[in-house]
């Protein structure tokens, strides 16, 4: 029996341990936040997951997104809190429409008795090398920072220079960058956007972007006196937004506080600068040759096209080669040439959207090296479409009437010769042609009956709706009255004829085109040659004897494009290349080399021959 009650009491005794740490375990509260890069947050839901996360639509929408809240989180979890950003249809989620991957949140984010917030963006995805997520401090004061270069070109020197940060980012030493950035999330062109996230407990905290002098700056000073971080408040966020847009920034006319403004600046249609050692962005390679990469990724037609040579010559059509004759000035916009010639076009044939692609020009149609260039690209080139009209007039209409539409296709002048309709049997029929290069253009108009005072008697204008791929436009009218004839006492209403815009929007841009017209550089490496002007190039060879090759001086020749080109390396015939060991005197001989653009290269040197 003792031994019984002395068990039971160990058991009380344990039971009483755990129930102990039961209650000691204790709860907080999380906010995720969410922000899409187009701010679309409509049906926008999440697939939540450990601790009592679970999937649901958005709780609102705030300056910086959408977000939900989550509260009495237990703490001490032992794994991973998951969460997934993504479009619901009716009660759950379309897997189809996400807008992260998985992001796991370290289960350590809870905080008893506390509200922490974390901020998530398009594209994130927890990795092995990177979380993708961000945790506000609730006893700090915060700043997130976003980073975004169009061009992908991150480099592993870019940094901040701060002060009044906790941590290494608020002592940073000038000169040596203090390395912040991590992966956030991705733009709709598949490139990475980078972030980072500062605390301060008070006083005045600030920083610039740059790569460790004032040359490579990406920013100004960030700080009050430029209107950021004003008012340093425990427990709060604030957001800016970068945009590279170069070096030697300083105005900080790159750096958002407002997402929108941001989103507008960072990912609206861009073709991307060239980058001729990493090989990406828009470049020509050689006069018939030219890469084109766009900033964000073009839906192609080719996959799905029955008709694959009109759907190739669709994406040709994207392009424009022109020479710039007189470029643009403050007062007068730039002067062009005629388009180059485009033999074809060469892409990802698969791949359903696009954003790079390889411009190859005609033979007799090259980029000249002494000219300046510009590329265009855009979606939507401008073509002609054919619109065709019936009426029906009422039966009041005078028979000498001469009926035409007045709109905004045509100045709405009444009356004008060709947008006057001709009788055809019972009705009244006019074909005119419009210019369209959006992928829905809406124009709007009247019929009058040559002047105004004799319009037709309707509410509101008349609509036409044409759609880029439409090969034609037929539109069948009816006016019930005119204005100046037994006009009834209301005005009838026009046509209801509503318009779905097209998923694809408009894109244009255009770019100053790289081209190569730095010549290649010798450089001669023998000890006795290196570092002297022509005149100082001598070498000595002996009068009577045959000339040894050895005596020719070593040489490299580089181009900025081309790479180490010394095998194109030659002696042109003529004056410069004769050396006669028989006679004394001076020989100058002469080096040549070309490269891929046609730019040449000469130097010279002198053997001396001496008795």
């Amino acid at each position: 029996m003792k031994k019984l009650l002395s068990m039971l009491v160990a058991l009380v005794a344990l039971f009483g341990v755990f129930s102990l740490k039961a209650d000691a375990a204790g709860t907080g509260d999380l906010v995720i936040h969410f922000q899409s890069w187009t701010q679309d947050y409509e049906d926008l839901g999440s697939w939540a997951w450990g601790g009592n996360l679970a999937g649901k639509l958005k709780d609102g929408v705030d300056d910086f997104g959408a977000y939900w809240e989550y509260n009495a989180v237990p703490t001490g979890l032992a794994d991973d809190l998951g969460f997934i950003a993504v479009k619901w249809v009716g009660e759950g989620p379309n897997w189809d429409a996400k807008k992260t991957g998985d992001v796991k949140i370290a289960p350590t984010v809870i905080q008893e008795g506390k509200t922490v917030h974390v901020y998530i963006f398009e594209g994130a995805v927890t990795t092995a090398d990177n979380d993708d997520y961000f945790v506000a401090n609730p006893d700090k004061y915060n700043v997130l920072a976003v980073y975004y270069d169009p061009s992908n070109t991150y480099s592993d020197e870019l940094g901040i220079h701060g002060w009044g940060w906790n941590g290494d980012a608020g002592s940073s030493s000038w000169g040596t960058p203090t390395p912040v950035l991590v992966n956030a999330g991705k733009s709709e062109a598949g490139y990475p956007v980078k972030a980072f996230l500062l605390t301060a407990d008070a006083g005045s905290p600030g920083f610039l972007m740059y790569g460790g002098d004032d040359a490579t700056k990406k920013t100004g000073d960030l700080k009050s006196e430029t209107g950021f971080f004003t008012d340093v408040v425990v427990g709060t966020t604030d957001i800016v937004y970068i945009v590279n847009v170069g070096d030697g920034v300083s105005d900080n006319s790159n750096v958002f506080t407002d997402a929108v403004a941001f989103a507008d600046k960072a990912f609206s249609f861009t073709l991307i600068p060239g980058d001729i050692v990493k090989q990406t962005g828009t470049y020509a390679i050689d006069p018939h040759t030219i890469f084109v990469q766009t900033g964000s990724s073009i839906a192609s037609p080719y996959p799905k096209a029955e008709d694959k040579d009109a759907a190739r010559a669709t994406i040709e059509s994207w392009f424009t080669i022109k020479e710039v004759v007189a470029p643009a000035t403050e007062t007068e916009e730039a002067v062009y040439g005629d388009a180059l010639v485009i033999d074809h076009v060469d892409f990802a044939q698969t791949a359903e959207s696009l954003n790079n692609f390889v411009v190859i020009l005609a033979e007799n149609s090259p980029i000249d090296n002494t000219k300046q260039y510009e590329v265009f690209f855009e979606l939507f080139p401008t073509v002609t479409k054919e619109v065709t009209i019936q009426l029906t007039a009422p039966a009041n209409t005078p028979a000498e009437a001469e009926l035409s539409v007045a709109g905004s296709f045509q100045g709405w002048e009444p009356g004008v010769a060709e947008y006057t309709a001709t009788k055809v049997g019972d009705v009244y029929e006019i074909t005119f042609t419009v210019d369209i290069n959006q992928p829905l253009v809406t124009f709007e108009y009247k019929w009058t009956r040559g002047a105004w005072g004799t319009d037709e008697y309707v509410a509101d204008n008349r609509k036409i709706n044409i759609y880029y791929e439409d090969e034609s436009v037929l539109v069948e009218d009816v006016v019930e009255a005119w204005a100046d004839i037994e006009a009834p006492a209301e005005k009838y209403p026009a046509p209801d004829r509503p318009a779905e815009l097209p998923a694809q929007a408009k894109v244009k841009a255009s770019l100053e085109l790289m081209i190569d017209s730095e010549a290649p550089v010798i450089e001669f490496v023998d000890l006795a040659l290196v570092g002297k002007p022509e005149a100082e190039r001598i070498i000595t060879v002996p009068w009577g004897q045959k000339f040894d090759t050895n005596k020719f001086p070593n040489f490299e020749a580089n181009d900025n494009r081309d790479g180490n080109i010394s095998v194109m390396v030659y002696v042109p015939s003529g004056e410069f290349s004769i050396l006669d060991t028989r006679t004394e005197g001076d020989y100058v001989i002469m080096l040549r080399v070309e490269d891929k653009w046609g730019n040449v290269t000469e130097e010279k040197f002198t053997f001396r021959v001496v008795k």
